[in-house]
């Protein structure tokens, strides 16, 4: 019906997005968060709304499409958005945070079950996890961290694509009452030079 920047997934993703790029500053989660984050979603939308006005009048559709906005992708999006807020506050839960004392106690800990396995007999399995440790120990907080943050991008994912079927369902259903936006009238084709020559040699004939 109307390109895909105007359809419900598209129009998702930048809600979303832009919600993104603020969520970070707030504290901690509580119903002004919430409430703030609410306000900047309607900026959002409203950004969208203004270009959907430059090319289409109808205010049914993008009327439909705002409340599927906000009582089903953003309600998601808070709930989503509230667990990966807590987990960045605590640091994801890494140990000291993952400061720069942490990595060095990961890598010396590889280095101390070099020296314990060197000394004794252990499993032929077992001997490259300390040099595994002593190579990866400093990037472990990174690689947690990178964990949780690429989960959370796939769960935004999933929820934008989930907006797929709410636009099916939301182009679908037009109540009754609502009013089918004009298409413009197409351009009546000019007349061929055979048309009208002969309208106006029958007009000479009829004189």
């Amino acid at each position: 019906m109307y390109p895909d920047r105007f359809r419900l997934p598209q129009v998702t993703e930048h809600v979303l997005t832009w919600l993104e790029r603020r969520r970070p500053g707030f504290g901690e989660w509580d119903g002004e968060v919430e409430a703030q984050l609410l306000a900047e979603a309607r900026l959002a939308l409203a950004d969208v709304a203004r270009r959907f006005s430059e090319v289409a009048v109808d205010p049914g559709y993008w009327g439909r499409l705002e409340r599927s906005v906000f009582t089903v992708a953003v309600p998601r999006y808070f709930q989503l958005a509230r667990e990966h807020h807590a987990l960045q506050r605590r640091k994801y839960g890494l140990w000291r945070g993952g400061d720069l004392l942490s990595r060095v106690a990961y890598t010396g800990a590889g280095i101390a079950a070099a020296v314990v396995i060197a000394v004794t007999a252990v499993p032929d399995w077992m001997e490259p996890l300390p040099f595994a440790f002593i190579l990866f120990g400093p990037f472990l907080p990174d690689m947690q961290e990178s964990y949780f943050e690429r989960r959370y991008r796939r769960q935004l994912t999933t929820l934008v694509r989930d907006m797929v079927v709410e636009q099916q369902q939301l182009e679908a259903y037009r109540p009754l009452d609502e009013s089918v936006p004009p298409v413009p009238e197409r351009l009546s084709e000019p007349e061929s030079p055979e048309r009208s020559g002969g309208s106006s040699s029958n007009s000479k004939e009829k004189v």
